[in-house]
Formats: C-alpha cells, sequence, structure tokens
C-alpha cells in the first residue's frame, strides 16, 4: 500500500464517506465516534447523474473512502475509488454480480489498494469467545425477516452464509442441501439448508418470512462446550468493523472481510441457490 500509515488506535487517514440512508448514517455514526475532532469528507448527493470525473476528482484528496450508495450504485464508485488508488469500505452487497466483484479483485490489487467489505455481525462481542475458541462442530442459525414488500432472500442469505464461514474458519464446503417453501410461483417464504464444512462444521440455517426483521440467534455447540446467542445490531457493531478496518490499513494488514471472502460466500450462495430453484 502506497497510502500514509499510522500506529494510532484511530489512524490518521484522509477520510471520505460517500452515499445516504440508513448504512450511510451507521457508518457516520461510528465515524463520528473515533475521530470526534475532526472532519470526515461527505458527498452525500445521490451519484445517479454525476459523472465519472467528478467522482474521482472528490476522491483524489482521499487516502480512504467509504461507500453506502445505494447498491446499484455501488460497483461504479468503488471501480472509481480503485482507479484514484483510494481504499474503499463497502456496505453489502457491493457488486451486482460475481463477474463484478472479481473485477473489483483485479483493480485493487493493480492499485495496491484494499477493499473491505461490511459484515458487522462478525464483530459482536458475543462471539468473542467463539472466535477464540476452536471452531464448533454444530452450528444452527434462525431469523425470522421482514415479511412486507419484497425479501432480498439473496442478500439474507449470504448475511447468514457469511457468518457460518466465519465461525467455521472455512469458506469452503463438502455439501449443501436445503429446501424452500413458496408462498407463490415466484417468491419464498421460508428457507432451510445445511452446510458442511471443510474444516468439520456442520451448520444448519432457517430463515422465514413473517412480520418485522426479528434479532438472529445463534446455537453453537462442540464436546463439552455449547453456547445459545441472539445477535443485538447496534452502532458499535458498525464502529467496531470500521476500526478494525483502518487499523488493518495502517498495519498494512489485510482487510478484516475481504473481497476474496466475499466471493467465496457469494459462490457458496449461488450453489445454495440453484438448490432452493
Amino acid at each position: 500500500m502506497d497510502r500514509p500509515q499510522a500506529t494510532e488506535s484511530a489512524p490518521a487517514f484522509r477520510i471520505g464517506l460517500i452515499g445516504g440512508g440508513r448504512e450511510a448514517r451507521h457508518l457516520q455514526t461510528a465515524l463520528h465516534a473515533l475521530y470526534p475532532d475532526r472532519s470526515i469528507a461527505r458527498f452525500a448527493e445521490s451519484t445517479l447523474d454525476v459523472p465519472d470525473a467528478r467522482l474521482a476528482a472528490w476522491m483524489q484528496a482521499l487516502d480512504v473512502v467509504f461507500i453506502a450508495t445505494p447498491p446499484a450504485e455501488r460497483f461504479r464508485v468503488t471501480e472509481i475509488a480503485l482507479r484514484e488508488g483510494v481504499h474503499c469500505f463497502v456496505a453489502w452487497p457491493p457488486a451486482p454480480a460475481l463477474q463484478d466483484l472479481e473485477r473489483l479483485g483485479r483493480l485493487a490489487e493493480e492499485a495496491r489498494a484494499e477493499v473491505g467489505v461490511s459484515r458487522p455481525l462478525r464483530f459482536h462481542p458475543a462471539l468473542q469467545d467463539v472466535r477464540d475458541g476452536a471452531p464448533p462442530a454444530l452450528l444452527v442459525y434462525r431469523q425470522q425477516v421482514g415479511g412486507r414488500g419484497v425479501v432480498p432472500w439473496h442478500a439474507r442469505l449470504a448475511e447468514a452464509v457469511d457468518l457460518c464461514c466465519a465461525l467455521s474458519r472455512s469458506s469452503s464446503v463438502l455439501r449443501i442441501e436445503g429446501e424452500a417453501v413458496r408462498g407463490g410461483p415466484t417468491w419464498l417464504e421460508a428457507v432451510a439448508f445445511g452446510l458442511r464444512f471443510h474444516s468439520g462444521t456442520y451448520a444448519q440455517v432457517l430463515m422465514w418470512r413473517d412480520g418485522d426483521d426479528a434479532t438472529p440467534e445463534l446455537y453453537l455447540a462442540r464436546t463439552g462446550w455449547h453456547r445459545w446467542l441472539r445477535l443485538e445490531a447496534s452502532d458499535r457493531l458498525t464502529q467496531a468493523e470500521v476500526l478494525a478496518f483502518l487499523q488493518a490499513l495502517a498495519g498494512r494488514q489485510p482487510a478484516p472481510v475481504s473481497l476474496l471472502e466475499t466471493l467465496q460466500v457469494l459462490r457458496i450462495v449461488e450453489r445454495l441457490m440453484s438448490r432452493l430453484r
């Protein structure tokens, strides 16, 4: 990495935030908590009609950009940032398709820039002893998802698979099995699937559509040990992952949740979706 480095708790990078909505508000809150006495460059207007050259000019003064634009714009904005050699932290999903994600990976290598992907549940304090110990033999994840409007099942499944990969310490699976219940010819009401990881962990996931979103619940067990956890969301999780990303940059380390890991997760999700269809 060619960008300036630092060793303090919140490294002294030149930071920008682009985008609006819930993700941008969470990131702004986290950055303000980490840098209470510094101004963070902000590009809050819609990028849809903003020319590439203008976005590139704005990014030239930055070391790191946090990208929380609408999903359809994230790939374009991230691509512009990487062409300017700027490190990127991107809201989920970072790109619309696997080939786009692969392209971003190639651009990041050419630019010698890091791309981190937002996965705040990985940083939940309730998972600390799980991360420090051996992978669980059994992992059960269940969550009720909001039933109003269209449920983005692909993204929901990716969230669950990503956490299973992180806790099992593996991004490759030996076997995938699953079943979906449909409320009609084109929409899903419930999904259940199992993943047997190369690390030995067997993960079961159940997600169903009913009412409002509920807190994800986890059961983890191995011989002589088990945990039952509720993973409540909070701004502190976003702050923890933002700090971990910036500290990784300062230490010239890979991003805590990298594009490569994201690619591996989405490949598992694609295999899973082919079984559910």
